[in-house]
């Protein structure tokens, strides 16, 4: 499957026209557009789609809501032209061992959900001085979505573009070297019990500790030998006195 870009370049100058009449855009797909490295004079903007994919080897489809769409924006303002790029992000097959990226299809909604998107960055940045008229149209759901998104087999994910990607990438380290294996599992009903062989070593030695402190009774802190010693001095000192005198 492949972006049609003929339909995404028909539509984007039906939108853009319709904002902006006089005004000229051009748009144009480029696959080197990289994260946060717009050219000079540009600007970049980044939104996600629902689209679907097909493995060029197995011919296995599946869709996702996680398609990364990547956009840099140019404008002239004296001659009122405009650039467009934009980068779409692949998915890989999760059952080919060695399957390469392969490019989504998106409905005729998405497309028009992701240029309207793609129009209104473009009014808020260069024509409305930062102001927003309406806000940006969500992803919709073409058909139900089982699982997670699977940021392993994710372009967007490996060169840190994608958000999901990023935010378990971000995640703080855990301070247990054993929290990465999940002892409560995210979905209802299935858990994993892991037993810590020291842990419960220690914590018998603990129970046997508390077991021999409740038999010799509670204790005060204080040693007897070291009270009497104390006495003796006192009573030395005593003497000392009335003797000299």
């Amino acid at each position: 499957m492949v972006v049609d870009t003929r339909t995404w370049e028909q539509t984007f100058q039906e939108l853009i026209r319709e904002a902006k009449p006089w005004a000229t855009w051009t748009l144009k797909l480029d696959g080197s557009l990289q994260l946060d490295c717009p050219a000079q004079g540009w600007k970049q903007y980044q939104q996600r789609a629902f689209g679907w994919f097909r493995c060029s080897s197995c011919q296995r489809s599946w869709a996702s809501a996680q398609v990364q769409i990547l956009c840099h924006t140019y404008w002239k303002h004296w001659t009122s032209q405009g650039q467009v790029h934009v980068r779409v992000f692949g998915q890989r097959c999760q059952q080919c061992s060695w399957s390469q990226y392969e490019m989504p299809e998106f409905s005729s909604g998405s497309t028009t959900r992701i240029l309207s998107n793609l129009v209104q960055h473009i009014l808020e940045k260069y024509y409305r001085n930062g102001v927003r008229k309406s806000s940006e149209m969500p992803v919709i759901l073409e058909v139900p979505l089982d699982g997670s998104h699977d940021t392993a087999n994710c372009e967007a994910c490996t060169l840190g573009v994608c958000g999901q990607g990023l935010k378990s990438y971000m995640t703080k380290p855990s301070k247990s070297p054993l929290c990465h294996l999940n002892i409560r599992s995210s979905s209802p009903g299935i858990g994993v019990y892991i037993p810590n062989p020291a842990r419960n070593q220690s914590a018998g030695a603990t129970e046997a500790k508390g077991s021999e402190y409740e038999k010799l009774g509670p204790s005060d802190g204080s040693d007897p030998s070291v009270i009497c010693v104390i006495i003796l001095l006192l009573v030395f000192i005593v003497v000392k006195c009335f003797t000299s005198e």
